[in-house]
Protein backbone atom coordinates (compact mmCIF):
# COMPACT_ATOMS: atom_id res chain seq x y z
CA UNK A 1 0.00 0.00 0.00
CA UNK A 2 1.50 3.36 -1.02
CA UNK A 3 1.60 6.25 1.41
CA UNK A 4 -1.37 8.06 -0.15
CA UNK A 5 -3.62 5.03 0.13
CA UNK A 6 -2.32 4.34 3.62
CA UNK A 7 -3.19 7.88 4.66
CA UNK A 8 -6.75 7.47 3.39
CA UNK A 9 -6.95 4.01 4.96
CA UNK A 10 -5.87 5.53 8.30
CA UNK A 11 -8.64 8.10 7.90
CA UNK A 12 -11.17 5.26 7.62
CA UNK A 13 -9.73 3.57 10.71
CA UNK A 14 -9.75 6.73 12.82
CA UNK A 15 -13.18 7.63 11.49
CA UNK A 16 -14.71 4.50 12.97
CA UNK A 17 -13.06 5.15 16.33
CA UNK A 18 -13.87 8.85 16.54
CA UNK A 19 -17.30 8.89 14.93
CA UNK A 20 -18.48 6.41 17.52
CA UNK A 21 -17.80 8.82 20.36
CA UNK A 22 -18.94 11.94 18.51
CA UNK A 23 -22.01 10.21 17.16
CA UNK A 24 -23.04 10.07 20.79
CA UNK A 25 -22.89 13.85 20.91
CA UNK A 26 -25.24 13.94 17.94
CA UNK A 27 -27.64 11.26 19.18
CA UNK A 28 -27.77 12.52 22.76
CA UNK A 29 -28.57 16.15 21.86
CA UNK A 30 -32.33 15.40 21.60
CA UNK A 31 -32.17 13.51 24.91
CA UNK A 32 -30.30 16.31 26.65
CA UNK A 33 -32.49 19.10 25.28
CA UNK A 34 -35.72 17.33 26.23
CA UNK A 35 -34.71 16.34 29.77
CA UNK A 36 -32.41 19.21 30.78
CA UNK A 37 -33.26 22.92 30.99
CA UNK A 38 -31.21 25.36 28.87
CA UNK A 39 -29.51 26.96 31.90
CA UNK A 40 -28.53 23.54 33.36
CA UNK A 41 -27.22 22.41 29.98
CA UNK A 42 -25.30 25.67 29.66
CA UNK A 43 -23.73 25.09 33.10
CA UNK A 44 -22.70 21.54 32.20
CA UNK A 45 -21.14 22.82 28.97
CA UNK A 46 -19.05 25.35 30.92
CA UNK A 47 -18.05 22.69 33.48
CA UNK A 48 -17.03 20.32 30.69
CA UNK A 49 -14.84 22.92 29.02
CA UNK A 50 -13.20 23.84 32.33
CA UNK A 51 -12.47 20.12 32.77
CA UNK A 52 -10.77 20.06 29.36
CA UNK A 53 -8.64 23.00 30.52
CA UNK A 54 -7.75 21.12 33.70
CA UNK A 55 -6.69 18.04 31.73
CA UNK A 56 -4.08 19.99 29.78
CA UNK A 57 -2.68 21.74 32.85
CA UNK A 58 -2.56 18.67 35.10
CA UNK A 59 -1.03 16.36 32.49
CA UNK A 60 1.44 18.87 30.97
CA UNK A 61 0.04 17.77 27.57
CA UNK A 62 1.75 14.38 27.91
CA UNK A 63 -1.03 12.93 25.74
CA UNK A 64 0.85 14.31 22.72
CA UNK A 65 4.28 13.42 24.06
CA UNK A 66 3.44 9.81 24.88
CA UNK A 67 2.10 9.21 21.36
CA UNK A 68 5.08 10.91 19.67
CA UNK A 69 7.69 8.98 21.65
CA UNK A 70 5.93 5.61 21.40
CA UNK A 71 5.45 5.99 17.65
CA UNK A 72 9.16 6.71 17.21
CA UNK A 73 10.36 3.68 19.19
CA UNK A 74 9.69 -0.04 19.00
CA UNK A 75 12.14 -0.97 21.72
CA UNK A 76 10.24 -2.42 24.69
CA UNK A 77 12.62 -0.87 27.19
CA UNK A 78 12.01 2.63 25.83
CA UNK A 79 8.28 2.02 25.64
CA UNK A 80 8.29 0.78 29.22
CA UNK A 81 10.01 3.97 30.33
CA UNK A 82 7.68 6.25 28.36
CA UNK A 83 4.53 4.61 29.74
CA UNK A 84 5.88 4.29 33.29
CA UNK A 85 6.94 7.95 33.41
CA UNK A 86 3.60 9.08 31.98
CA UNK A 87 1.48 7.19 34.50
CA UNK A 88 3.66 8.17 37.45
CA UNK A 89 3.08 11.75 36.38
CA UNK A 90 -0.68 11.18 36.09
CA UNK A 91 -0.90 9.68 39.57
CA UNK A 92 0.78 12.76 41.03
CA UNK A 93 -1.43 15.01 38.91
CA UNK A 94 -4.46 13.24 40.38
CA UNK A 95 -3.32 14.13 43.91
CA UNK A 96 -2.95 17.76 42.81
CA UNK A 97 -6.47 17.72 41.33
CA UNK A 98 -7.95 16.35 44.55
CA UNK A 99 -6.06 18.94 46.61
CA UNK A 100 -7.35 21.79 44.44
CA UNK A 101 -10.87 20.42 44.62
CA UNK A 102 -10.66 20.05 48.40
CA UNK A 103 -9.46 23.65 48.72
CA UNK A 104 -12.23 25.00 46.48
CA UNK A 105 -14.84 23.00 48.39
CA UNK A 106 -14.19 25.07 51.51
CA UNK A 107 -13.79 28.51 49.96
CA UNK A 108 -16.10 28.57 46.92
CA UNK A 109 -19.66 27.53 46.18
CA UNK A 110 -19.38 25.53 42.96
CA UNK A 111 -22.21 23.25 41.86
CA UNK A 112 -21.22 19.60 41.44
CA UNK A 113 -17.57 20.37 42.28
CA UNK A 114 -16.65 16.78 43.31
CA UNK A 115 -18.09 15.47 40.05
CA UNK A 116 -16.27 18.10 38.00
CA UNK A 117 -12.98 17.02 39.61
CA UNK A 118 -13.81 13.34 39.03
CA UNK A 119 -14.73 14.05 35.40
CA UNK A 120 -11.43 15.87 34.86
CA UNK A 121 -9.31 13.07 36.34
CA UNK A 122 -11.10 10.27 34.48
CA UNK A 123 -10.98 12.15 31.18
CA UNK A 124 -7.25 12.74 31.73
CA UNK A 125 -6.52 9.03 32.20
CA UNK A 126 -8.78 8.09 29.30
CA UNK A 127 -7.15 10.54 26.86
CA UNK A 128 -3.68 9.30 27.79
CA UNK A 129 -4.72 5.65 27.55
CA UNK A 130 -6.10 5.93 24.02
CA UNK A 131 -2.94 7.79 22.92
CA UNK A 132 -0.86 4.94 24.34
CA UNK A 133 -2.95 2.53 22.27
CA UNK A 134 -2.27 4.62 19.14
CA UNK A 135 1.42 4.97 19.90
CA UNK A 136 1.80 1.19 20.25
CA UNK A 137 0.31 0.81 16.77
CA UNK A 138 -2.89 -0.87 17.96
CA UNK A 139 -5.20 1.28 15.86
CA UNK A 140 -7.98 -1.30 15.74
CA UNK A 141 -8.18 -1.30 19.52
CA UNK A 142 -8.30 2.48 19.37
CA UNK A 143 -11.42 1.99 17.23
CA UNK A 144 -12.87 -0.59 19.63
CA UNK A 145 -12.31 1.73 22.58
CA UNK A 146 -14.20 4.57 20.90
CA UNK A 147 -17.14 2.34 19.98
CA UNK A 148 -17.28 0.75 23.43
CA UNK A 149 -17.16 4.12 25.18
CA UNK A 150 -19.92 5.40 22.91
CA UNK A 151 -22.20 2.45 23.59
CA UNK A 152 -21.68 2.71 27.34
CA UNK A 153 -22.34 6.46 27.29
CA UNK A 154 -25.67 5.90 25.52
CA UNK A 155 -26.68 3.21 27.98
CA UNK A 156 -25.77 5.17 31.10
CA UNK A 157 -27.28 8.42 29.77
CA UNK A 158 -30.62 6.70 29.19
CA UNK A 159 -30.41 5.08 32.62
CA UNK A 160 -29.63 8.24 34.57
CA UNK A 161 -31.71 10.75 32.59
CA UNK A 162 -34.79 8.71 31.71
CA UNK A 163 -34.81 5.85 34.21
CA UNK A 164 -33.53 7.54 37.37
CA UNK A 165 -34.35 11.18 36.51
CA UNK A 166 -30.97 12.45 37.76
CA UNK A 167 -31.09 15.64 35.71
CA UNK A 168 -27.82 17.26 34.66
CA UNK A 169 -25.87 15.13 37.17
CA UNK A 170 -26.82 12.12 35.05
CA UNK A 171 -24.53 13.42 32.28
CA UNK A 172 -21.60 13.48 34.70
CA UNK A 173 -22.37 9.95 35.90
CA UNK A 174 -22.68 8.60 32.35
CA UNK A 175 -19.43 10.09 31.07
CA UNK A 176 -17.41 9.00 34.11
CA UNK A 177 -18.69 5.42 34.31
CA UNK A 178 -18.48 4.80 30.55
CA UNK A 179 -14.79 5.73 30.42
CA UNK A 180 -13.84 3.82 33.56
CA UNK A 181 -15.49 0.64 32.30
CA UNK A 182 -14.12 1.10 28.79
CA UNK A 183 -10.52 1.43 30.01
CA UNK A 184 -10.99 -1.56 32.32
CA UNK A 185 -12.33 -3.81 29.57
CA UNK A 186 -9.64 -2.87 27.04
CA UNK A 187 -6.90 -3.22 29.65
CA UNK A 188 -8.10 -6.74 30.47
CA UNK A 189 -7.63 -7.57 26.80
CA UNK A 190 -4.34 -5.76 25.99
CA UNK A 191 -2.69 -5.76 29.44
CA UNK A 192 -0.71 -2.63 28.50
CA UNK A 193 -0.13 -1.48 32.06
CA UNK A 194 0.79 -4.98 33.21
CA UNK A 195 3.40 -5.25 30.46
CA UNK A 196 4.84 -1.73 30.41
CA UNK A 197 4.12 0.05 33.70
CA UNK A 198 6.78 -0.12 36.42
CA UNK A 199 6.57 2.59 39.05
CA UNK A 200 10.33 2.68 39.76
CA UNK A 201 11.48 2.20 36.16
CA UNK A 202 13.01 5.43 34.86
CA UNK A 203 15.37 6.79 32.21
CA UNK A 204 16.00 10.43 33.08
CA UNK A 205 17.18 11.38 29.60
CA UNK A 206 13.98 10.17 27.93
CA UNK A 207 11.93 11.78 30.70
CA UNK A 208 13.60 15.13 30.05
CA UNK A 209 13.07 14.79 26.30
CA UNK A 210 9.36 14.08 26.82
CA UNK A 211 8.96 17.09 29.09
CA UNK A 212 10.93 19.26 26.65
CA UNK A 213 8.58 18.13 23.86
CA UNK A 214 5.31 18.28 25.80
CA UNK A 215 5.76 21.34 28.01
CA UNK A 216 5.64 23.92 25.16
CA UNK A 217 2.41 22.27 24.07
CA UNK A 218 0.82 23.24 27.40
CA UNK A 219 0.54 26.99 26.64
CA UNK A 220 -0.42 25.94 23.13
CA UNK A 221 -3.26 23.84 24.56
CA UNK A 222 -4.29 26.66 26.91
CA UNK A 223 -4.50 29.04 23.97
CA UNK A 224 -6.55 26.54 21.97
CA UNK A 225 -8.81 26.14 24.99
CA UNK A 226 -9.29 29.91 25.12
CA UNK A 227 -10.04 29.92 21.41
CA UNK A 228 -12.64 27.19 21.74
CA UNK A 229 -14.03 27.65 25.23
CA UNK A 230 -13.66 31.26 26.35
CA UNK A 231 -16.58 31.96 24.04
CA UNK A 232 -18.87 30.38 26.62
CA UNK A 233 -17.54 32.61 29.36
CA UNK A 234 -18.16 35.75 27.30
CA UNK A 235 -21.67 34.58 26.39
CA UNK A 236 -22.44 33.65 29.99
CA UNK A 237 -21.20 37.01 31.29
CA UNK A 238 -22.85 39.29 28.73
CA UNK A 239 -25.86 37.25 27.54
CA UNK A 240 -26.64 34.72 30.32
CA UNK A 241 -26.83 30.95 30.76
CA UNK A 242 -29.86 30.61 28.46
CA UNK A 243 -27.89 32.04 25.53
CA UNK A 244 -24.98 29.82 26.46
CA UNK A 245 -27.33 26.83 26.28
CA UNK A 246 -28.40 27.89 22.77
CA UNK A 247 -24.78 28.28 21.72
CA UNK A 248 -23.85 24.95 23.35
CA UNK A 249 -26.47 23.08 21.29
CA UNK A 250 -25.14 24.60 18.06
CA UNK A 251 -21.62 23.63 19.14
CA UNK A 252 -22.73 20.05 19.75
CA UNK A 253 -23.57 19.82 16.05
CA UNK A 254 -20.44 21.78 15.07
CA UNK A 255 -18.45 19.20 17.02
CA UNK A 256 -19.36 16.72 14.27
CA UNK A 257 -17.33 18.85 11.85
CA UNK A 258 -14.55 19.07 14.44
CA UNK A 259 -14.59 15.29 14.71
CA UNK A 260 -13.95 14.88 11.00
CA UNK A 261 -11.16 17.45 11.35
CA UNK A 262 -9.73 15.39 14.24
CA UNK A 263 -9.91 12.22 12.15
CA UNK A 264 -7.87 13.84 9.37
CA UNK A 265 -5.47 15.29 11.94
CA UNK A 266 -4.83 11.93 13.63
CA UNK A 267 -4.24 10.17 10.31
CA UNK A 268 -2.05 13.03 9.11
CA UNK A 269 -0.15 13.10 12.41
CA UNK A 270 0.94 9.51 11.95
CA UNK A 271 1.68 9.86 8.22
CA UNK A 272 3.53 13.18 8.38
CA UNK A 273 5.86 12.04 11.18
CA UNK A 274 6.86 8.99 9.15
CA UNK A 275 7.17 10.92 5.86
CA UNK A 276 8.92 14.00 7.23
CA UNK A 277 12.34 12.67 6.29
CA UNK A 278 11.37 11.68 2.72
CA UNK A 279 13.03 13.49 -0.19
CA UNK A 280 9.75 14.52 -1.83
CA UNK A 281 7.98 15.62 1.35
CA UNK A 282 7.11 19.07 -0.09
CA UNK A 283 5.27 17.54 -3.05
CA UNK A 284 3.55 14.95 -0.89
CA UNK A 285 2.52 17.46 1.80
CA UNK A 286 1.17 19.82 -0.90
CA UNK A 287 -0.94 17.06 -2.44
CA UNK A 288 -2.41 16.13 0.95
CA UNK A 289 -3.34 19.74 1.76
CA UNK A 290 -4.85 20.24 -1.68
CA UNK A 291 -6.98 17.12 -1.26
CA UNK A 292 -8.01 18.10 2.27
CA UNK A 293 -9.30 21.48 1.07
CA UNK A 294 -11.69 19.82 -1.38
CA UNK A 295 -12.85 16.82 0.63
CA UNK A 296 -13.32 18.60 3.95
CA UNK A 297 -15.14 21.58 2.43
CA UNK A 298 -17.55 19.29 0.58
CA UNK A 299 -18.16 17.22 3.71
CA UNK A 300 -18.90 20.25 5.90
CA UNK A 301 -21.23 21.87 3.36
CA UNK A 302 -23.22 18.68 2.84
CA UNK A 303 -23.51 17.86 6.54
CA UNK A 304 -24.57 21.39 7.48
CA UNK A 305 -27.55 21.18 5.17
CA UNK A 306 -28.46 17.64 6.26
CA UNK A 307 -28.55 18.85 9.87
CA UNK A 308 -30.58 21.93 8.93
CA UNK A 309 -33.20 19.86 7.11
CA UNK A 310 -33.70 17.69 10.20
CA UNK A 311 -33.27 20.34 12.89
CA UNK A 312 -36.96 20.61 13.77
CA UNK A 313 -37.18 17.09 15.13
CA UNK A 314 -33.57 16.81 16.33
CA UNK A 315 -33.76 19.72 18.78
CA UNK A 316 -36.44 20.92 21.19
CA UNK A 317 -38.27 24.12 20.21
CA UNK A 318 -36.50 26.05 23.00
CA UNK A 319 -33.20 25.57 21.13
CA UNK A 320 -34.34 26.07 17.52
CA UNK A 321 -32.66 29.50 17.25
CA UNK A 322 -29.29 27.77 17.33
CA UNK A 323 -29.71 26.61 13.70
CA UNK A 324 -28.72 30.04 12.35
CA UNK A 325 -25.18 29.64 13.69
CA UNK A 326 -24.40 26.26 12.11
CA UNK A 327 -23.07 27.48 8.77
CA UNK A 328 -20.51 30.04 10.04
CA UNK A 329 -19.40 27.51 12.69
CA UNK A 330 -18.73 25.07 9.87
CA UNK A 331 -16.61 27.65 8.03
CA UNK A 332 -14.66 28.28 11.22
CA UNK A 333 -13.92 24.55 11.54
CA UNK A 334 -12.66 24.44 7.93
CA UNK A 335 -10.03 27.06 8.74
CA UNK A 336 -9.24 25.26 12.00
CA UNK A 337 -8.68 22.01 10.09
CA UNK A 338 -6.33 23.67 7.60
CA UNK A 339 -4.44 25.26 10.50
CA UNK A 340 -4.02 21.86 12.16
CA UNK A 341 -2.36 20.57 8.99
CA UNK A 342 0.51 23.04 9.44
CA UNK A 343 0.83 22.29 13.16
CA UNK A 344 2.54 19.03 12.22
CA UNK A 345 5.68 20.90 11.18
CA UNK A 346 6.38 21.67 14.83
CA UNK A 347 5.68 18.10 15.93
CA UNK A 348 7.65 16.42 13.16
CA UNK A 349 10.71 18.54 13.89
CA UNK A 350 10.10 18.31 17.67
CA UNK A 351 10.43 22.12 17.76
CA UNK A 352 7.16 22.56 19.61
CA UNK A 353 8.26 25.83 21.26
CA UNK A 354 8.16 27.54 17.85
CA UNK A 355 4.42 26.92 17.85
CA UNK A 356 3.79 29.50 20.57
CA UNK A 357 4.02 32.96 18.90
CA UNK A 358 1.30 32.29 16.34
CA UNK A 359 -1.16 30.74 18.77
CA UNK A 360 -0.57 33.44 21.39
CA UNK A 361 -1.23 36.21 18.82
CA UNK A 362 -4.37 34.42 17.63
CA UNK A 363 -5.66 33.99 21.18
CA UNK A 364 -5.16 37.68 21.90
CA UNK A 365 -7.02 38.56 18.69
CA UNK A 366 -9.86 36.20 19.60
CA UNK A 367 -10.29 37.60 23.12
CA UNK A 368 -10.28 41.15 21.80
CA UNK A 369 -12.85 40.40 19.08
CA UNK A 370 -15.03 38.45 21.53
CA UNK A 371 -15.05 41.41 23.92
CA UNK A 372 -15.87 43.94 21.19
CA UNK A 373 -18.37 41.94 19.15
CA UNK A 374 -20.39 40.00 21.73
CA UNK A 375 -21.73 43.25 23.18
CA UNK A 376 -22.82 44.45 19.74
CA UNK A 377 -23.90 41.31 17.93
CA UNK A 378 -24.52 38.76 20.70
CA UNK A 379 -23.78 35.15 19.75
CA UNK A 380 -23.13 36.23 16.17
CA UNK A 381 -20.19 38.29 17.43
CA UNK A 382 -18.63 35.17 18.96
CA UNK A 383 -19.08 33.19 15.76
CA UNK A 384 -17.60 35.92 13.55
CA UNK A 385 -14.68 36.29 15.96
CA UNK A 386 -13.92 32.58 15.64
CA UNK A 387 -13.84 32.71 11.83
CA UNK A 388 -11.44 35.66 11.69
CA UNK A 389 -9.20 34.17 14.38
CA UNK A 390 -8.70 30.84 12.62
CA UNK A 391 -8.27 32.58 9.27
CA UNK A 392 -5.49 34.70 10.78
CA UNK A 393 -3.82 31.64 12.34
CA UNK A 394 -4.08 29.73 9.04
CA UNK A 395 -2.31 32.52 7.14
CA UNK A 396 0.33 32.81 9.87
CA UNK A 397 1.01 29.07 9.80
CA UNK A 398 1.45 29.08 6.01
CA UNK A 399 4.30 31.56 6.34
CA UNK A 400 5.88 30.20 9.53
CA UNK A 401 5.87 26.54 8.45
CA UNK A 402 8.14 27.21 5.48
CA UNK A 403 11.11 26.41 7.70
CA UNK A 404 9.80 22.82 7.96
CA UNK A 405 8.17 22.20 4.56
CA UNK A 406 6.92 24.26 1.63
CA UNK A 407 3.50 23.60 0.18
CA UNK A 408 2.34 24.82 -3.21
CA UNK A 409 -1.38 25.06 -3.90
CA UNK A 410 -2.60 25.85 -7.45
CA UNK A 411 -5.21 28.52 -8.06
CA UNK A 412 -7.83 25.77 -8.35
CA UNK A 413 -7.49 25.44 -4.61
CA UNK A 414 -9.70 28.54 -4.32
CA UNK A 415 -12.66 26.65 -5.79
CA UNK A 416 -13.70 25.11 -2.43
CA UNK A 417 -13.74 28.64 -0.94
CA UNK A 418 -16.07 29.75 -3.72
CA UNK A 419 -18.23 26.71 -3.05
CA UNK A 420 -18.54 27.73 0.61
CA UNK A 421 -19.64 31.24 -0.38
CA UNK A 422 -22.30 29.84 -2.72
CA UNK A 423 -23.44 27.40 -0.02
CA UNK A 424 -23.77 30.27 2.47
CA UNK A 425 -26.06 32.16 0.09
CA UNK A 426 -28.19 29.03 -0.33
CA UNK A 427 -28.33 28.43 3.43
CA UNK A 428 -29.71 31.86 4.32
CA UNK A 429 -31.47 33.08 1.17
CA UNK A 430 -33.17 29.99 -0.30
CA UNK A 431 -36.20 29.15 1.83
CA UNK A 432 -37.57 26.08 0.01
CA UNK A 433 -36.00 22.84 1.21
CA UNK A 434 -36.51 21.29 -2.23
CA UNK A 435 -34.56 24.07 -3.95
CA UNK A 436 -31.89 23.79 -1.28
CA UNK A 437 -31.52 20.07 -2.00
CA UNK A 438 -31.19 20.71 -5.73
CA UNK A 439 -28.65 23.49 -5.25
CA UNK A 440 -26.57 21.54 -2.75
CA UNK A 441 -26.36 18.42 -4.89
CA UNK A 442 -25.47 20.55 -7.90
CA UNK A 443 -22.69 22.11 -5.85
CA UNK A 444 -21.46 18.66 -4.75
CA UNK A 445 -21.33 17.53 -8.39
CA UNK A 446 -19.32 20.61 -9.37
CA UNK A 447 -16.84 20.04 -6.52
CA UNK A 448 -16.48 16.38 -7.52
CA UNK A 449 -15.86 17.26 -11.18
CA UNK A 450 -13.16 19.83 -10.39
CA UNK A 451 -11.61 17.77 -7.57
CA UNK A 452 -8.01 16.71 -8.33
CA UNK A 453 -7.89 13.45 -10.26
CA UNK A 454 -5.49 11.69 -7.90
CA UNK A 455 -7.83 12.40 -4.98
CA UNK A 456 -10.82 10.89 -6.77
CA UNK A 457 -8.82 7.86 -7.87
CA UNK A 458 -7.58 7.14 -4.36
CA UNK A 459 -11.06 7.58 -2.87
CA UNK A 460 -12.46 5.17 -5.47
CA UNK A 461 -9.74 2.60 -4.81
CA UNK A 462 -10.37 2.75 -1.05
CA UNK A 463 -14.15 2.58 -1.46
CA UNK A 464 -14.01 -0.42 -3.78
CA UNK A 465 -11.46 -2.18 -1.57
CA UNK A 466 -13.81 -1.83 1.42
CA UNK A 467 -16.72 -3.19 -0.60
CA UNK A 468 -14.61 -6.05 -1.94
CA UNK A 469 -13.46 -7.01 1.57
CA UNK A 470 -17.07 -7.15 2.71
Amino acid sequence: MNRGNKFINDIFIYAVGNLGSKLITFLLVPLYTYFIAPDDFGYYDIALNISFLGIGILSFQLRDGVFRFLLDNEDDRIRKNVISFTYRFLLRATLVAFAIGFFCLFFFEIRFLPWIVALTVIFMFYEIYIQVIRGLGKNLYFVYTGILTSALTIAFSCLFLIGLDCGVLGIFYANILSRVLSMGIIECKLKILKKYFRYNFSDHQINREMIKYSLPLLPNALCYWLLGSSNRLFINHYLGLDSNGIYAVAMKFASIFETFSLIIYQAWQETSIKQYGSQDKNRFFSSVLYAQMYVFSAFVILLIFVIKWNYVWLVDENFQDSAQYLFPMGISVIFFSLTSFFDMGYQCSKETARNLPGIILSTGLNLLLNYLLVQQWGIWGIVVSSIFTYLFLFLYRIVDSRRFFQVKIPYAGMIPLGGCIVAGIIYYEVISIYFQIVYVWALMIVLWVVMPGYVKSQLKVMAFSKIYKK
